[in-house]
């Protein structure tokens, strides 16, 4: 337990966490000439890593942290649905949560969800016309 205690502050990842941050690295596009990092998990991905509640939190943020892009999205299937959970983390100037109330959701200026019904492409196409809709105003 004291291990525990010590290490998870550090960083310490779970290994599903690890394999589903390897699947969001292999499939992220740079979109918008790099400004949009877009990336994402499907239910098969959760059960290869074995995935539990939780391993998916922070994949939203590797798009983010690479150089220029300013709004990172990373989607995850919702289980046995038509339908994915959306996570969008920007930098200053784009509201992301003014994006996410269009589809049901919210959060913050510069981070914010929501669930978006449709296959992967449907919802990528869908985040995509609004995000640039953003970017050009």
């Amino acid at each position: 337990m004291y291990q525990k205690f010590i290490k998870e502050p550090c960083g310490t990842k779970t290994k599903a966490n690890f394999e589903l941050s390897k699947k969001v690295i292999n499939r992220m596009e740079l979109l918008e000439d790099g400004k949009i990092a877009f990336s994402y998990i499907n239910t098969q991905d959760e059960i290869e890593a074995n995935a539990k509640t939780g391993d998916h939190d922070g994949l939203v943020n590797i798009g983010k942290d690479i150089e220029g892009v300013l709004v990172s999205v990373f989607i995850k299937q919702k289980e046995n649905e038509n339908a994915y959970k959306v996570s969008l983390r920007s930098e200053e100037g784009i509201n992301v949560s003014d994006i996410c109330l269009l589809f049901g959701g919210g959060g913050h200026a510069r981070a914010a969800g929501a669930i978006i019904q449709g296959t992967l492409e449907e919802v990528k196409e869908k985040l995509m016309k609004e995000i640039r809709k953003w970017m050009e105003s």
